[in-house]
């Protein structure tokens, strides 16, 4: 008998999966789940078996995720969590409360793998069935980003003593891997270019939903006349915050921005630019020239040489 994958069917069936105490069969006749005893069993024509899944299976899920998860103080307590030896389900979940941003991330991710092997499962059903097979994505229902935090313009007076916090977070992280002169001078190279024509300075920030400062990006007209060069001075997320999209996000927000305003070149001059960000100024058409990492939104990179 055939059945018809409806949502809310295949969203019951991603459920009962992980319901490892019982066992669940879809009632063909009426699109619907009923629980297996002994009056209903599997029998391929109106009651048919879930496909299946078991501990092992929601324990690579889980490895799954922490292996793609870009949070560095996430992935290492999540990491833990899953090696621990014992209790690593409860011991997972209870690292997720820490972390209210990854958790709800965790959930999105694991909906959409489970409704993705349901759908599988289904079109190999409907294989048997000699009809056509569905395409088996999940849609995408959610933008995590934006739905988590908010992104608005950078002001001078409500948001300068924020970022500077974030630039003292990151010489303090600096700190733990080399000498503190060094990260000393790291900070007043970063502060003397973030304080670059600073009352003159654009940007955006984002926040969370509560008000919280989770990260920013500034630039200043260089020379202060130019209408066609810009210094990026400051590019900072909060530590418990990456990870999730931001640093991009803001980047190119920044860069739409200064398109938009008939800016050509973007400069980030003499800085320390992290491995991650270089793959992302890669990609969006930086090139490096000595220690400076320059855009042109005309392609005449020549004409500076």
């Amino acid at each position: 008998m055939v059945f018809e994958l409806t949502d809310a069917l295949g969203e019951a069936i991603a459920k009962a999966l992980e319901n490892q105490d019982k066992k669940f069969l879809v009632d063909a006749k009426n699109s619907a789940l009923v629980e297996q005893d002994q009056s209903v069993s599997p029998d391929g024509d109106r009651y048919y078996e879930l496909p299946p899944w078991d501990s092992a299976d929601g324990f690579s899920l889980m490895e799954d995720f922490v292996n793609d998860l870009h949070s560095p103080l996430a992935y290492t307590d999540l990491q833990t969590a899953l090696h621990s030896g014992k209790g690593v389900f409860r011991g997972f979940k209870d690292v997720l409360k820490r972390y209210p941003l990854i958790e709800r991330r965790w959930h999105y991710f694991k909906s959409r793998a489970l409704l993705s092997y349901v759908n599988s499962w289904y079109n190999s059903l409907r294989e048997s069935w000699g009809l056509e097979k569905l395409d088996s994505e999940p849609e995408e229902t959610e933008d995590l980003l934006c739905d988590d935090f908010t992104f608005s313009e950078y002001d001078f007076e409500k948001d300068r003593q924020n970022a500077l916090g974030l630039l003292n977070q990151a010489v303090q992280e600096i700190a733990l891997e080399y000498a503190a002169d060094v990260a000393q001078s790291f900070g007043e190279l970063w502060q003397s270019q973030f304080e670059y024509n600073a009352q003159a300075q654009k940007g955006f920030v984002c926040k969370t939903f509560g008000g919280d400062f989770a990260g920013c990006i500034v630039w200043s007209s260089c020379p202060k006349d130019s209408s066609k060069a810009v210094l990026l001075t400051g590019l900072f997320v909060e530590k418990k915050c990456r990870g999730l999209g931001i640093a991009r996000e803001l980047f190119e927000r920044a860069l739409d921005s200064l398109q938009a305003s008939g800016a050509q070149w973007v400069i980030i001059a003499n800085t320390f630019v992290p491995d991650l960000m270089q793959g992302m100024l890669n990609r969006s058409g930086f090139k490096k020239i000595g220690s400076t990492w320059i855009a042109d939104f005309l392609g005449d990179l020549n004409a500076l040489q």
